[in-house]
């Protein structure tokens, strides 16, 4: 029997496409933990923010994955126990390379609200235990290209998180804080020219079948100078953890630094 050029084409692209490179449908946001003793203190600022790399190998043809965005938060306590917060959310991310030429770029935007309780749990108000929840609304979207063809992806975001924390300060100008984020994602309005198999084989096509919802504990740590008042300084590291019956790929971490205004101690400063 004797085997066409367009034949052999077709099995070269059926290998190809056997190694797919992951298309990631979510990427978890920074934590807003603010540190909260009284009534007017808050904070406002952002952060560079990124996820771990997570390079692929097939065929020996690497794929390279680069990203980069942005957390701008702010916070504000409302009385010596309740507070409001608002976070804003950006990234754009990007896997290139491979067997089949890949280039995704991922475009992803989120704004959330939320509200809370804090409250000390030692007279020297150096430990301080505090609870947000809020929603979120935006959406996550990517671009498609590669010798197998020119594809897109977006949905909308719909979130709810639980935040529970706890915040430690020291005598000085250092906090530490550990949160234990629960995130309720819900995607929906799904457009795309994927295939129905192509879908299967990115694990997209159960995307909107059911919330997802994940586990999110995070590392903050802040510091300032006393000869500059209201300044801090901080970093985090969280992870990302599925809890589902229906698997997809998502980023599993984020690390951030960033600044901000410490609001309360520039207040008092001022007076």
């Amino acid at each position: 029997m004797k085997i066409t050029l367009q034949q052999y084409a077709l099995a070269f692209l059926i290998l190809l496409s056997s190694c797919e490179t992951a298309r990631y449908a979510y990427s978890p946001t920074a934590h807003n933990v603010p540190v909260l003793t009284q009534k007017g203190d808050g904070k406002i600022g952002g952060a560079y923010s990124t996820n771990p790399r997570t390079d692929e190998s097939y065929n020996d043809q690497r794929i390279y994955t680069h990203t980069n965005g942005f957390d701008v938060q702010g916070a504000y306590a409302l009385s010596d126990n309740w507070a409001l917060q608002a976070s804003y959310f950006r990234r754009w991310e990007s896997s290139t390379g491979g067997p089949d030429s890949v280039n995704i770029k991922y475009n992803r935007y989120l704004t959330e609200l939320g509200g809370g309780y804090y409250a000390a749990m030692n007279k020297r108000n150096t430990a301080f235990f505090q609870v947000f929840a809020g929603v979120g609304l935006g959406r996550f979207s990517f671009t498609d290209q590669s010798i197998n063809g020119n594809y897109f992806h977006q949905s909308n975001v719909f979130k709810f998180y639980v935040q529970p924390a706890f915040v430690f300060r020291s005598s000085g100008s250092f906090s530490t804080s550990i949160a234990l984020r629960g995130s309720v994602v819900k995607f929906n309005s799904i457009k795309t020219n994927y295939s129905p198999e192509q879908l299967s084989d990115f694990n997209l096509n159960d995307l909107d079948y059911r919330a997802k919802f994940f586990f999110e504990p995070a590392f903050v740590s802040s510091f300032g100078f006393k000869n500059v008042p209201g300044l801090r300084f901080e970093f985090q590291g969280s992870f990302s953890l599925l809890a589902s019956y229906e698997p997809f790929n998502y980023r599993p971490a984020n690390f951030s630094v960033g600044s901000y205004f410490n609001l309360g101690s520039l207040k008092r400063n001022n007076n």
